[in-house]
């Protein structure tokens, strides 16, 4: 057919490399038949439809790009997909499977629909339909569907959003549900039912009976009929109908049945690959072979951080005009509008400086250009306002400086309008102001001023602000910009040029990044070549590693991180909260000094870095030195005054002598591991031996007491002579007398148990001739039992408790020992490096020689640490370091982290994807923009998770690194507290060994609850949530006045030295509760972004959504899974949350797991749900039988109080028993488990039973008391009986 202005893309993936994903063969019939009805002339009329099947994760990223880029304003794109869906509950994010899909890193190696999400918000189509045929795809448009169906908040909602706008999207399942795959009643195309409800209704007609068929027709008539098929409600359509055409003409309405022709020949086999298909798979094997281009990837970071600076620009109206930003009030508006090319440069605006680097220079000065001119007055803490008006426009647009025909410097217009995100974020809450900044798009024609003020004037309306003067792009005018001091708007344009403050943060990074774009041939052999390559070992691998040394404690999960830091180019590692984050860096720093080589910390967060710097200063001044801004300059200097001003004093120890000490005492370490691991791998034995005998026992009706008796004195030796000779004789032939020599060692074998009961036998015992199976039974059995007697003895004569205290004392000698060595290595660098710190200190205070200082003071000093935002400061050198650390690396952006990579060898990166990310302040356009302009597709920047405004440095580093190394041993929150987020964020990798003895006892503010549970609610069922001051942000003065009642009382009955946080999602909450412990120092009130790297005793958590709430406004507030966890976790030993307990029950995600696992205080319950819920696992048959065998073992010994189960402290024993007053809490040991080596699982296990003596326990059948001791029962023993435990218990 000829073309028109109707297209379509079709994708479908039917075969999966990995096993986990069973092959979808309806999905190849999905995409002909689909095809049909939408290129017939009768029916869809759309052009030649683009066809790929079977892509790869890279080529179906070209693919959509290609597609959706392609697309006009006057031309409808319709987007289909059939395959696999799977959510992803560690990012809240669904995937699109492609064959090469890996279920163990879905987001590096599957499709996310966040991705579709941005290509349909840059599309230019005026219309655009999505039809998604996959399982979970109802979470593309969950919180925004109108299908009607009744409330799933039982279900987890997705966490992050699909809202795009001018889309029209049919999903075929609920959210989180899979997807129909059986054909329609009737059908016999093969298809999946979902797609084939649709080919049937639209090849005969019974969707509508004439005309054009709409998206809206379509999914009433897929709703009627999945109805009608008794299809479950969950599995039935979903639509999303955001600022989409309803009118679209999706198909026309045929009168009769048409019929469809059916698959070629060989079409089981696959579809022939496709023009679109075949140019997706050449883009993806040219990024493949070449990667990104290093060149424009950097130039790309530079651009985008230039709008990033733009955006957040607010300059103050007065002492800001003519240097930070120009106002244009005279002539029309022709830039924005569409009407003009370009305007006259003012005179004195601000020009490229030359930083003497050949770079593209234009690039360091940037300037935006936007309509209208809003002024923003600022307030007062108190609500009054101030003289100060800052201005900015609410469009703002890139633009281009370069001299005409004649000479004269004129500005041209880049790219589109974009929202100016500071305006945005001042005037709107963060989920409002979030969502318009992702969907808001121009939406005039170019030239037509009347639809680019309505379209203005719509966006004011939204934020709340006045026209103050009338708007007309003919007439701009300045009268009222330079007087008013009201929010709102003004008929003028604005040029913006940033520099001076507004650039500080970024300019010496953009410098950097352009730099770094001329010299690419320097990037091979760094840490940043190993981030964009994959993290090879870059000829560095196979070396030895440096001993570890760490000052503190140091687990194994810590250990590896250390040891990969010091050996590979590129090492990743998660570190959630309470992990020992900081520790690791430290001993990082400490491990790599002494080692003599050069280290780097750096992170965009202050915070961290500061933390670092004081846990190294603590251990000696020397150990690292704190550079950048001119704060930390200051602080530098003062130190090298400090240290110059007394002499170093001399280690008593040289560091050669205490490096020589350390090495043995990991020497002994690593001995004592390999008793531990044979104690358990020995006991693993037993383990086995004793079901082996126990099985093979049971086939032969044999009771294994008859066993333990035969040969009972003579030990092993007599048992395996019977073997043997069993053994022959069960092969003997007649003619050796084989019947009478089975006969004679059966007899044996019954006369060595000695006198017996009748019927103590089976009567195979008595029976002749003995058959040879039994006898070989007989002799299998034996070997066992004879194998048992060898090696019980050996493991006997092990001394547990010995090995426990001996692997303490040696942790604590490498502690004790490590510090000393970072001390001693520290003195000597500082005694050698005398001279050197006293030229740096000149230079510091000149102001000048920065670089030529702090490069000499490296030759001795080698520990450094400094802000991503003083990047400058630092040397642009390749290789400048041994070894650079990102410190909270989910919190950097990926260009901030780039140049420090650049002057290093090696990388560790450490952050939690989990809790709070990095800010890019730049709009979707905007990233674009920087993207088209530097040359790079956004399907390569997605494959290698790149994205600036998407993506941290974590997940760059992820992508492209070896798997991430998790620091799993938590110690910081009770277990209660920490069991909410280990299950729901970290899929219950952590191992929680909180010593809640130390902590702040929990109390009950309410009263009625003695002691407080670890996890409570206040309910405040009469709270309604109401707009804050200016009509922005969220507040509940109910639950506000509850929050201030609950903290006074904590405050009142708390020690002296305990800390409070109140924390809240909402800045107008804040600002309320912040008004009321303004002078207190023990309470801490903000929202969640100033808790992240800090925690409190108690936290009280302030949700603000209620009933009368937005629904949008609670989804949101529900699926901020990193808030949540950051909040939940900043309590140490209790979490009180104030809000309606009913409705967040009825919500998804964390929010309704923290209401069902707090204790609602006040309501007459004394019972601590909180650590009855969390400490509860599902337990195995095996461990249930276990503690079966031992209860009534402990029963017959006369033990009647008991308790199974019991949950001490946050921590689940299974077993707590009562004698002569004292309470003995048991763990029953099955084993290593989750891939933990044996060394590790008997630590750990050792480490849980040390953290409960002391703690109240009983009451519910042990006697209330503290724990008097622990008891560790390996699972061997139970089975061997009461012999072996007799020993534990006697």
């Amino acid at each position: 057919m000829s073309d028109n202005d109707r297209y379509a893309m079709l994708i479908g993936v039917s075969t999966y490399d990995s096993d986990r994903y069973h092959d979808l063969p309806p999905v190849r019939a999905d995409l002909h038949y689909m095809q049909a009805v939408l290129e017939s002339t009768e029916i869809g009329m759309y052009n030649e439809c683009a066809m790929v099947a079977e892509p790869t994760r890279a080529e179906m990223l070209h693919a959509i790009e290609e597609f959706l880029e392609e697309r006009q304003a006057s031309e409808t794109a319709l987007l289909y997909f059939s395959g696999h869906g799977e959510f992803c509950e560690a990012d809240g994010q669904l995937y699109f499977l492609t064959r090469d899909a890996d279920p163990e890193d879905l987001p590096g190696t599957a499709v996310p629909a966040e991705f579709l999400e941005r290509m349909l918000q840059s599309c230019r189509a005026s219309s655009k339909v999505v039809l998604l045929d996959c399982c979970s795809s109802g979470s593309v448009v969950q919180g925004w569907t109108a299908k009607g169906a009744a409330d799933s908040s039982e279900r987890p909602a997705p966490s992050t959003l699909l809202r795009p706008t001018g889309v029209y999207f049919i999903t075929a399942s609920d959210a989180l549900q899979a997807a129909s795959a059986m054909a329609p009643a009737g059908s016999s195309l093969g298809t999946s039912r979902f797609t084939g409800e649709i080919v049937e209704g639209l090849r005969s007609g019974r969707i509508k009976d004439s005309g054009w068929i709409t998206p809206d027709d379509l999914f009433e008539y897929l709703t009627a009929q999945m109805v009608r098929n008794g299809v479950p409600e969950e599995q039935r359509p979903t639509k999303s109908t955001i600022r989409a055409t309803h009118s679209l003409p999706l198909a026309r309405s045929v009168a009769r049945s048409v019929q469809l022709p059916e698959p070629p020949r060989g079409a089981a086999e696959g579809l022939a690959p496709s023009s679109a298909l075949l140019k997706a798979r050449r883009l993806a094997g040219q990024d493949a072979q070449d990667g990104v281009d290093r060149q424009r990837l950097l130039r790309y970071y530079a651009h985008c951080l230039g709008a990033q600076a733009a955006s957040g620009m607010l300059p103050d109206r007065d002492s800001g005009r003519g240097s930070a930003y120009f106002l244009l009030g005279k002539g029309s508006e022709t830039i924005q509008s569409g009407l003009g090319s370009g305007l006259p440069a003012p005179p004195q605006l601000p020009k490229a400086k030359s930083t003497g680097a050949k770079v593209d220079e234009a690039a360091l000065q940037e300037y935006w250009y936007g309509y209208p001119a809003v002024t923003l007055p600022e307030r007062g803490g108190d609500g009054r306002r101030r003289a100060s008006v800052r201005i900015a426009p609410l469009l703002i647009q890139p633009m281009e400086l370069a001299p005409d025909e004649n000479g004269r410097d004129r500005l041209s217009p880049s790219g589109v309008p974009s929202l100016h995100s500071g305006v945005i974020t001042e005037l709107l809450e963060d989920d409002d102001a979030a969502e318009l900044l992702a969907r808001w798009q121009p939406t005039w024609q170019e030239g037509n001023a009347a639809q680019m003020v309505k379209a203005v004037r719509e966006l004011l309306t939204q934020l709340g602000l006045p026209e103050l003067e009338p708007l007309d792009l003919s007439a701009l005018s300045e009268r009222s910009v330079m007087d008013s001091l009201r929010p709102g708007a003004h008929n003028a344009a604005v040029l913006l040029a940033p520099s001076g403050l507004e650039r500080t943060a970024t300019e010496g990074l953009v410098e950097n990044l352009l730099q770094m774009s001329t010299r690419t041939a320097q990037i091979s052999g760094t840490a940043l070549d190993a981030l964009l390559t994959g993290g090879g070992d870059g000829g560095r691998g196979g070396t030895d590693a440096p001993v570890v040394v760490s000052p503190g404690p140091c687990n194994e999960s810590q250990a590896q991180v250390i040891t990969s830091a010091m050996t590979r180019p590129l090492t990743v590692s998660t570190g959630p909260p309470g992990t020992g984050k900081s520790e690791v860096v430290t001993a990082v720093v400490a491990t790599a000094v002494a080692a003599g080589q050069s280290v780097l910390v750096a992170s965009t967060n202050n915070e961290a870095v500061n933390v670092v710097a004081e846990r190294c200063d603590a251990i000696s001044p020397g150990l690292l030195m704190r550079t950048g801004n001119s704060e930390a300059l200051e602080a530098e200097a003062a130190k090298l005054e400090r240290l110059l001003a007394q002499p170093v004093e001399a280690p008593a120890r040289g560091a050669a002598t205490v490096a020589g000490d350390l090495r043995n005492r990991h020497a002994r370490a690593a001995a004592h591991e390999v008793e531990a691991a044979r104690l358990i791998g020995e006991e693993a034995r037993l383990l086995e031996l004793l079901r082996e005998r126990a099985h093979r026992a049971d086939e032969l009706q044999l009771p294994v007491e008859l066993l333990d008796r035969a040969w009972a004195e003579s030990g092993a030796t007599a048992l395996a002579g019977w073997e043997g000779r069993a053994r022959r004789a069960a092969v003997a032939r007649w003619f050796s007398f084989g019947r009478w020599r089975r006969g004679q060692a059966l007899s044996t074998f019954v006369a060595s148990v000695g006198e017996t009961s009748a019927g103590s036998w089976p009567a195979w015992a008595t029976e002749r001739p003995v058959p040879p199976e039994l006898l070989l039974a007989l002799a299998d059995v034996a070997a066992v039992e004879g194998t048992l007697r060898d090696l019980v003895p050996r493991h006997l004569a092990l001394d547990e408790e010995a090995l426990k205290q001996a692997r303490l004392e040696s942790r604590a000698g490498l502690s004790e020992t490590s510090g000393e060595l970072a001390r001693a290595v520290a003195a000597e660098a500082m005694a050698r490096g005398r001279s050197l710190m006293a030229q740096r200190l000149q230079a510091l205070r000149r102001r000048s020689g920065f670089w030529k200082s702090q490069r000499n003071l490296m030759a001795h000093l080698k520990g450094w640490a400094i802000s991503t935002h003083s990047v400058r400061r630092l040397e642009l050198t390749p290789e400048l370091f041994d070894l650079v650390v990102i410190d909270e690396a989910s919190q950097c952006s990926i260009p901030a982290v780039l140049p420090l990579l650049f002057r290093a060898k090696r990388a560790l990166i450490i952050g939690d994807p989990m809790q709070l990310g990095h800010i890019p302040g730049i709009t979707a356009q905007q990233e674009r923009q920087a993207r088209v302009r530097a040359g790079l597709s956004a399907a390569q920047l997605e494959d290698h998770r790149l994205t600036y405004h998407v993506y941290s440095s974590y997940h760059a580093a992820a992508q492209h690194g070896e798997t991430a190394l998790l620091l799993d041993e938590h110690y910081r929150c009770h277990p209660a507290i920490a069991d909410v987020v280990n299950g729901y964020c970290y899929a219950g990798q952590l191992q929680v060994l909180t010593d809640v003895r130390k902590q702040v006892p929990a109390l009950d503010p309410v009263g009625l609850s003695a002691p407080g549970p670890a996890l409570g609610w206040v309910d405040v069922p009469y709270g309604e949530s109401a707009r804050g001051a200016g009509g922005q942000s969220w507040r509940n003065p109910a639950e506000a006045a509850q929050v201030r009642e609950t903290v006074d009382e904590l405050l009142a009955r708390l020690p002296e030295d305990a800390t409070v946080g109140v924390v809240t999602p909402f800045r107008a909450q804040k600002e309320v509760l912040a008004r009321v412990w303004a002078e207190d120092d023990r309470v801490r009130v903000g929202t969640v972004h100033a808790f992240q790297g800090g925690q409190r005793d108690v936290m009280v958590l302030s949700p603000v959504a209620t009933g009368n709430t937005p629904p949008r406004t609670t989804h949101w507030v529900a699926s901020q899974v990193n808030l949540w966890n950051v909040a939940v976790t900043r309590a140490k030993s209790q979490l009180i949350t104030v809000g309606s307990h009913a409705f967040w029950q009825g919500q998804a995600g964390l929010p309704a797991l923290l209401a069902e696992r707090s204790e609602v205080l006040g309501a007459g319950s004394s019972v601590d749900l909180a650590g009855t819920a969390s400490g509860a696992k599902a337990r195995s048959g095996f461990r249930e039988e276990l503690t079966d065998r031992l209860q009534d073992y402990l029963g017959r010994r006369g033990v009647t109080d008991l308790e199974r189960e019991a949950v001490v402290g946050g921590h689940t024993v299974d077993l707590l028993f009562t004698t002569d007053g004292a309470n003995t809490a048991v763990l029953i040991d099955t084993g290593t488990e989750n891939g933990r080596t044996p060394a590790r699982h008997l630590r750990l296990t050792h480490a849980r039973g040390d953290l409960l003596p002391g703690l109240p326990s009983g009451g519910s059948g042990a006697k209330p008391g503290p724990v008097a001791r622990t008891v560790r029962v390996p699972a061997w023993r139970i089975l061997a009986g009461d012999v072996m435990l007799e020993p534990l218990f006697g």
